[in-house]
């Protein structure tokens, strides 16, 4: 037992460090004086590179030899497991490279901001193609040394033991439908009566706490702020989101309080006793899962037609338009699930989100495995974003220079934002069939039904099974496309 309880402390100690870096970073993006970055920059790189060392300590490998694993319980050798895995992601790529790496994407990263604004991608052209040079030597040292294929090396660290050749047979049936069924929601749906702005941000912030209090979170335990792009941090008693707010549409801040509010539960309700190791930590399950926490409120709940029938009166209320036909559930409910072949991601709604996403999935491992080269990935945006969109991009902004992930070197990360999507519509199928009046309680507005649910089949197991062993135990089933597609049809065809 003493190797593991040096790996216990060490980690105990890294933990607790992860958890400074977060929050300072909160702090950077809520807070922080404008002046203050470059301060901030120091302190972070300082703060991680120590990090890095504790966790690359050869002492760390012979500790993780030395374990029996028999003396432990089934947690403690759930905790063992994850910290091989950063183990061995951490030691994967020497120093020189990782250093190489954060000095590109900075670089890449800076010009990337301005060939955005001016929407020309042929100014970061040449920067991103060394940055990519750099990610494929970071791909293939991780393949090496975690005997992976050289895109599942550096997707294995955004969705633990899962596999491109998986994601390839989810996403060829997800894209193959979305195409046609665009088509015919387009052709069916009604358009929603506009939104009467101006919203003020006050009468906003108030109403998203409220929101936010109805969805679980408690004033003891967490904050609301705002940020330039919402998200969410913490753990334990100490969570806090972010969102944004824009004077002529108050339902983008509700959507984006109740997706933080999916992460933030997440993190709230983690098994307390394990906080301090790397089981306890939700972000160690991958990111799909996490996504699957946020999207379960976000798309299932927050734009289902029950959520507004309870919602609509307290928006009514908040602004003072009681009775106002714009702000009437159903149309509401219309404005929220409005679909449309638009070209952003980020305010692409569920039905064309996913195709977004398979998109830059398929483009950035031809990428890493060099069978796409930066110079052609304009065009290859533009093919690839009629095919499954039915659009082309009409400029470099609107097309491969909107996402800053490549530019900041995040290959892999991408197809974890459909993956949560399709998991969050697993759950509430299940949730539904074991709950005959489900619809009748949303629309009561008792959302413990959902969240509860997410608490004790996923938040509160930690990292103690594996994200796929997690599904199947909690919904029955292997993880399937067909709970999405059925949850789309219902929701737009129906």
């Amino acid at each position: 037992m003493q190797a593991y309880k040096q790996l216990e402390e060490r980690f105990g100690q890294i933990q607790a460090l992860k958890q400074v870096s977060s929050l300072i970073d909160w702090d950077k993006s809520v807070m922080m004086p404008e002046k203050g970055g470059f301060q901030r920059a120091r302190q972070m790189e300082v703060l991680n590179v120590k990090i890095h060392e504790m966790q690359t300590d050869p002492a760390v490998g012979d500790w993780l030899s030395a374990v029996n694993r028999n003396d432990l319980t089934a947690w403690e050798q759930a905790n063992v497991r994850i910290i091989e895995w950063l183990y061995a992601h951490a030691t994967a790529v020497p120093a020189q490279l990782v250093a190489r790496k954060m000095n590109q994407q900075t670089k890449t990263e800076m010009i990337w901001r301005k060939a955005r604004v001016e929407s020309d991608f042929k100014l970061v052209r040449d920067e991103l193609e060394r940055l990519l040079d750099i990610v494929r030597e970071f791909a293939s040292a991780k393949a090496t040394k975690l005997n992976k294929p050289l895109y599942d090396a550096l997707f294995d660290n955004y969705s633990p033991g899962m596999t491109s050749a998986e994601v390839d047979i989810i996403f060829d049936d997800i894209g193959a439908f979305i195409p046609g069924f665009l088509n015919d929601v387009m052709a069916k749906q009604k358009p929603a009566l506009p939104l009467k702005g101006p919203f003020p941000v006050e009468t906003q912030k108030k109403l998203c706490l409220q929101i936010a209090q109805f969805l679980g979170m408690e004033p003891q335990w967490s904050r609301l702020d705002a940020s330039a792009h919402p998200f969410s941090m913490g753990i334990g008693d100490d969570v806090r989101i972010t969102t944004r707010f824009n004077e002529k549409d108050f339902t983008n801040a509700m959507q984006a309080v109740a997706h933080e509010v999916g992460h933030g539960l997440y993190d709230r309700y983690t098994p307390r006793e394990w906080h301090s190791q790397p089981v306890g930590a939700s972000l160690h399950m991958g990111l799909a899962i996490h996504e699957s926490q946020s999207l379960s409120l976000d798309q299932q709940l927050a734009r289902s037609r029950e959520y507004w029938e309870f919602m609509a009166p307290h928006v009514q209320r908040a602004f003072g338009k009681e009775g106002a036909p714009e702000l009437s559930a159903e149309n509401l409910y219309r404005h929220v699930t409005t679909v449309s072949r638009g070209f952003i991601r980020v305010e692409a709604d569920e039905v064309a989100y996913p195709a977004h996403v398979i998109m830059r999935y398929r483009l950035e491992k031809r990428m890493v495995e060099s069978k796409l080269e930066v110079k052609d990935l304009p065009d290859a945006w533009n093919a690839e974003f009629e095919k499954l969109i039915g659009v082309e991009p009409p400029n470099d902004r609107l097309g491969c220079l909107q996402d800053i992930h490549w530019y900041m070197g995040a290959f892999g990360y991408f197809p974890t934002y459909a993956l949560g999507a399709f998991l969050a519509a697993q759950y509430v199928d299940k949730i539904k069939r074991d709950t005959p009046d489900y619809n009748d309680q949303m629309r009561a507005g008792k959302f413990s039904t959902l969240t509860s649910w997410l608490t004790g089949n996923v938040q509160m197991k930690g990292c103690l099974y594996t994200p796929m062993e997690l599904v199947e135990r909690a919904t029955g089933q292997k993880m399937s496309t067909s709970y999405f597609k059925k949850h789309l049809t219902e929701r737009y065809l129906s």
